[in-house]
């Protein structure tokens, strides 16, 4: 019976001639045709075909509002219930959404409420042995997707496929049974009555008589949007009738209402414009390109520097670019990101006697010892932030002896410079340690003879004696272990520590 359905929708289809009519607010809808309800196994009906109409009615030119009735006559499918004939007549009442695809053409999805009322030996075939059911309906939320195909101006063929949730059906006192689905198709012929209509054209060039300045056209002739006859005399693809253009340059693009397109504003309208890409106020040629006389990319008229030497990086002016404003042209500027305000050198550079990175301008310690470690005003940090001690890294001296290195000296001359500079007048001690190996009072002699030398030659290089003094400590508060080379040679070291 499935496939019978299917060669009726088929073939009303294939006689479809002309498109769907649009359907409109105010439009009752009218169908009639076949339906085939596909049971679920639990309910063991054969899926038989039958007949049933739907009444709608449109609330929008999308929404509508539909109620259908459908008349089934089914027996079951196991052939094992005799002569037992079960009916059912579903009812569904639904909201729909209608899609146009095409003149011809409208998908349908519909959300609604099914109600199915069971008779002939429903009661009887449904009692199944020890549930005692016996019911006569079940009812349920349902959904609808379908199409409409158009057959006429006034007449349409309706496929449907229909869903109903069913949570407590008919066979429900089956235990294995909670809830089914009950599916169906329906292909019916529709007929529309009522409506908006669309507005008169008599001679049907699709202009309304309301606005048809020539209403007596001949069929098939192309029309402006008055309704006369298309004429176009610039050749622009704009009827005359709406041309405010009217004399536009053979080849040019131009916009809806017939006037130049021209995107980059240069004066020659695009489709003739060979540079379209022109920046605004650039003089340009006859075929819209702009000139550039110091060939610098920026175009005469935006470009205020006309005559910049060949290769000089400019900016969107056309005037030598100085994106640190220090007055040094980018293309020599060897410090491109200079802040502002720094005196720089012929080479764009900050000025920097002192070669600490802090320049002359903000060096508030321009003669700074190289290498030191300086603050952002270019004077020496003696001491980190939170920390009352140093080591003094690389200073060494001959074996059991105080001879300073000749190595240790430039070490201690950044100190001495860092000393002098520093704003504390806390006074400050050199302490000197050794490892753990050898004589205890040797090694608190040695250490106090090496602490000794580096005050004396800090003192040699200007740091004042009063703010210095000398103690040697030998192998106590060692830094690190005193089972490896390594670690003696961490604890034999000097530091310089502020005491008060």
């Amino acid at each position: 019976m499935f496939r019978k359905m299917l060669l009726l929708g088929g073939a009303l289809a294939f006689l479809a001639a002309t498109p769907v009519t649009a359907q409109s607010r105010g439009t009752f809808l009218i169908d009639v045709g076949a339906g085939l309800p596909l049971y679920p196994a639990s309910v063991g009906l054969s899926n038989s075909l039958g007949f049933g109409g739907r009444l709608g009615y449109m609330l929008s030119d999308r929404v509508g509002f539909e109620a259908d009735l459908f008349h089934y006559s089914t027996e079951p499918s196991s052939g094992t219930a005799g002569d037992t004939s079960v009916t059912e007549t579903p009812l569904h009442v639904r909201f729909t959404y209608n899609a146009p695809v095409s003149s011809s053409l409208a998908f349908i999805l519909g959300l609604g409420f099914a109600y199915n009322s069971w008779g002939g030996d429903a009661g009887t075939y449904f009692m199944r042995a020890g549930t005692g059911v016996d019911k006569s309906a079940d009812y349920g939320p349902g959904g609808l997707v379908g199409m409409r195909i158009g057959a006429g101006s006034k007449v349409s063929l309706r496929l449907d496929l229909t869903g109903d949730y069913i949570p407590s059906p008919i066979m429900a006192g089956n235990p294995y049974v909670q809830n089914e689905i009950y599916w169906g198709a329906d292909a019916m012929v529709s007929f529309a009555l009522g409506g908006n209509k669309g507005p008169r054209d008599s001679d049907r060039d699709g202009v309304p008589n309301s606005t048809d300045l020539c209403p007596g056209t001949s069929s098939g002739t192309r029309v402006a949007a008055n309704g006369c006859p298309w004429a176009d005399d610039d050749l622009d693809g704009v009827s005359n009738d709406v041309d405010m253009c009217p004399n536009t340059p053979p080849g040019a693009t131009v916009r809806a209402e017939g006037c130049p397109f021209d995107p980059d504003r240069d004066g020659v309208p695009a489709g003739i414009d060979q540079c379209p890409d022109t920046p605004v106020g650039a003089i340009v040629d006859q075929q819209g390109c702009p000139s550039d006389q110091d060939n610098d990319r920026v175009y005469n008229g935006v470009d205020q520097c006309p005559s910049t030497p060949p290769g000089t990086p400019v900016d969107a002016k056309g005037c030598p670019s100085d994106q640190d404003a220090d007055g040094v042209a980018d293309g020599i500027d060897q410090c491109p990101d200079t802040p502002p305000g720094t005196y720089v050198t012929a080479n764009g550079c900050p000025a920097d006697a002192d070669g600490d990175g802090v320049g002359n301008d903000v060096d508030k310690c321009p003669s700074t010892a190289r290498g030191a470690k300086v603050n952002a005003e270019g004077c020496p940090v003696l001491f980190e932030a939170g920390k009352s001690a140093l080591v003094l890294e690389g200073i060494t001296f001959a074996p059991s002896s105080s001879v300073l290195d000749p190595s240790s000296k430039a070490i201690l001359d950044r100190v001495a410079n860092a000393v002098q500079y520093n704003p504390s007048n806390s006074r400050l001690e050199v302490a000197g340690y050794t490892s753990s190996v050898g004589d205890r009072a040797y090694n608190i002699f040695l250490s106090q003879q090496r602490a000794e030398a580096v005050m004396q030659y800090l003192i040699s290089k200007g740091v004042p004696a009063t703010m210095l003094v000398a103690k040697g400590y030998g192998p106590e508060f060692p830094i690190a272990t005193n089972a490896t080379p390594a670690g003696r040679a961490q604890n034999r070291r000097v530091e310089l520590k502020q005491i008060q």
